[in-house]
């Protein structure tokens, strides 16, 4: 998963794509995922990092993960090659 060149993040979790006008504001959390993402880790890695800092169990996280991910790919913020990749 990337984000194009178009996406801007601020670092305030203010999220601006330039291709298509949106903008969004992201809670911490979501401003945490989307540098990791940006950053390219993996989704172990992603999730490693969010167990240990948040009480959050492995099935909540990949379930509120892949609704992000979803979302995020739905505005056009991330680009997928591929349908089911999450990372």
């Amino acid at each position: 998963m990337k984000i194009p060149a178009e996406v801007k993040i601020s670092d305030n979790g203010f999220v601006f794509n330039s291709k298509t006008g949106d903008s969004f504001s992201l809670n911490p959390s979501g401003l945490e995922l989307i540098r990791m993402i940006s950053e390219e880790m993996s989704l172990e890695e992603i999730k490693e990092k969010f167990i240990e800092k948040y009480d959050v169990d492995d099935l909540t996280f990949e379930k509120d993960f892949y609704e992000f991910c979803s979302l995020l790919k739905h505005f056009q913020i991330t680009l997928q090659s591929d349908s089911l990749e999450f990372n």
